[in-house]
């Protein structure tokens, strides 16, 4: 995928997100934006190349809350 078609994906998912979740969203980026957390999203972006694979939102979701509350 390339950047421009996912920038829009995120642009469609924050202009359809609750304010309770672009806050959690904008806190993640703002706060942990870290070089291993950049790098994790690389190696995603590797495998969808490589692969042509992505998860669903729900399991986006899922990795969210885990990420955010440890859940």
């Amino acid at each position: 995928m390339e950047t421009s078609a996912l920038r829009q994906k995120l642009h469609s998912l924050i202009d359809t997100s609750s304010e309770e979740k672009l806050i959690e969203l904008y806190s993640v980026f703002e706060d942990d934006y870290t070089d291993e957390f950049k790098s994790e999203l690389d190696e995603e972006y590797a495998d969808y190349q490589n692969k042509g694979e992505v998860i669903s939102k729900e399991e986006m979701d899922k990795a969210i809350e885990k990420l955010l509350y440890g859940k």
